[in-house]
């Protein structure tokens, strides 16, 4: 137990940056560390109050149709859902690529207690996301309904992450073990990932187009619904209802069930699947050709995009917001346009669309950032690139290509998707073309700001980076806030276009 605790906390530290936090030596790296909890605190309290405003406005609708604990059934599926879908992606980088995995297994420690640190890890940090979505909603429930609710919703609280985590790992596993049988490991990755967010997106969209357009009447309808699917929900609601010792147990006993399902798979498939992953196919049709060099910048660019291929995660994470919009556009020629505006809930979807159009291109391009985790990412090898005879100018050029080799073509091929099919004119169909171009220099750009102001090195897998690292939080916020504040603010497009164009150029200066 003792070394199951230790390696937890050593990889909560990890996680959290704690040691420079508490590193008294080095002052420059401590102050960093401050700083970025601070901001993090900051942001963690913006969103529990944002819950709590949005749970309060949703929460009397509930009450007018006298099924007010439904209300926080519906959280819960939605927290439930979350947790699931956002861990599976992880799953394959925690449990079989961690970088120390050598180093973990040559000491005298159990695998499965270094598994099982690595998904309690896990588990606490969705733990306290549980605590940001529920802890308000309980203090909106009780503003609202001036009801107390019995203590058992805040045990509760600790059970909730388990069965959703546990699903998450399990359909982690069986996407790594699908995974495996590809011949190219990483194309099989992509295929796999793929299918999993546009079923998990039919499925966000359907779930919009229920019976009712009222939020509290859409929450009941989901809630019935999953009392077959999900029975836990029911048994959630009944606690908070009246508490009974039986179905405490029960809900214990079935979360339990869950989590030993999933000792079983790792205890029993955890070698196939490691072996199977690492297994790699050798091709002797080699072809002796002429070299032809390429410049500096080429030949990093090159490094960049097999390196961005190479790991299907950075991949879909940093590419979604082109996905999201190459899939939109997919389902509108093969379906008809009634069938895609009856799916998400709007009356005429071309003219919503000519409302929309050029926010949406624009937030899809800057949610699109490649180059946030671009610097962390290079990790020991950075000595490599410090040390070549090419400037930092041009190794900054290579890696903010890489970002602009996806986004320009799928700016290009959107804008003239959507110019066609919205009927366009001249100025319009122009502005489309440039303001999503501009978003996408935007994005690069920042990302590429953020990782050089806070680049982490010190990661056991690559996830970090990836998705768990500041960079990644900013160039989110950074690129979410760039469009939706212009875009509220003025309908003028062309003054929007000049001052995405000017920021470009001022922060194309400070990399220089």
């Amino acid at each position: 137990m003792s070394k199951f605790l230790l390696i937890t906390k050593i990889n909560l530290q990890n996680f959290f940056d704690l040691k420079k936090v508490f590193n008294f030596q080095n002052k420059s790296a401590k102050k960093k560390a401050i700083y970025k909890t601070i901001f993090i605190t900051a942001i963690v309290l913006y969103l529990a109050f944002y819950i709590y405003e949005l749970f309060k406005f949703m929460l009397p609708g509930f009450i007018a149709l006298n099924k007010p604990l439904y209300s926080l059934g519906y959280l819960f599926i939605i927290l439930s859902f979350f947790i699931l879908i956002s861990n599976i992606f992880k799953i394959k980088s925690v449990l079989f690529d961690y970088k120390d995995y050598d180093l973990l297994n040559s000491l005298p420690i159990k695998r499965s207690t270094i598994l099982f640190s690595k998904i309690t890890t896990f588990y606490i940090l969705n733990f306290l996301y549980t605590l940001i979505v529920m802890l308000p909603a309980y203090y909106a429930y009780f503003k609202v309904t001036k009801v107390l609710l019995n203590i058992s919703y805040f045990f509760l609280l600790f059970i909730i992450p388990l069965v959703p985590l546990a699903l998450s790992c399990l359909l982690g596993i069986i996407l790594t073990w699908l995974t495996s049988f590809f011949k190219n490991k990483t194309i099989g990755s992509y295929i796999v990932n793929l299918s999993v967010i546009i079923l998990a997106l039919f499925y966000s969209f359907s779930m919009s187009n229920m019976d009712s357009a009222a939020m509290a009447s859409n929450g009941v309808h989901t809630v019935e619904k999953m009392f077959k699917i999900y029975p836990l929900t029911s048994i959630f609601i009944d606690l908070l209802d009246n508490f009974h010792i039986v179905k405490f147990i029960l809900f214990i006993f079935i979360s339990g069930i869950v989590i030993g399902v999933l000792s079983f798979v790792l205890n029993r498939y955890y070698d196939v699947i490691r072996a199977k992953l690492l297994k790699s196919s050798i091709i002797d049709n080699y072809e002796l050709k002429k070299y032809h060099g390429n410049n500096p910048v080429m030949c990093l660019y090159k490094k960049e995009i097999k390196r961005f291929f190479a790991n299907s995660l950075y991949v879909i994470n940093t590419l979604f917001g082109c996905i999201i919009i190459l899939i939109f556009i997919t389902s509108i020629i093969v379906f008809k346009d009634n069938t895609i505006a009856k799916l998400l809930s709007i009356s005429d979807l071309s003219e919503f669309l000519k409302r929309q159009i050029f926010m949406i291109l624009s937030l899809c391009c800057a949610l699109s950032c490649t180059t946030h985790p671009s610097i962390s990412l290079e990790g020991k090898s950075l000595w490599i690139m410090k040390t070549i005879p090419v400037s930092t100018d041009r190794i900054l050029l290579s890696k903010l290509m890489v970002n602009l080799t996806f986004l320009v073509p799928t700016a290009l091929i959107s804008s003239t998707f959507f110019g066609i099919y919205l009927h366009l004119n001249t100025l319009e169909f122009l502005l489309l073309y440039i303001i999503p171009l501009a978003y996408a220099f935007f994005t690069a750009i920042v990302g590429l700001l953020t990782n050089l102001i806070f680049p982490r090195f010190d990661f056991d897998n690559e996830i970090r980076p990836i998705k768990q690292s500041m960079p990644a939080f900013l160039s989110i916020i950074i690129g979410l806030v760039s469009v939706v504040i212009p875009f509220s603010i003025t309908n003028n497009i062309l003054l929007i276009t000049i001052i995405v164009i000017v920021i470009d150029v001022l922060l194309a200066l400070t990399l220089h």
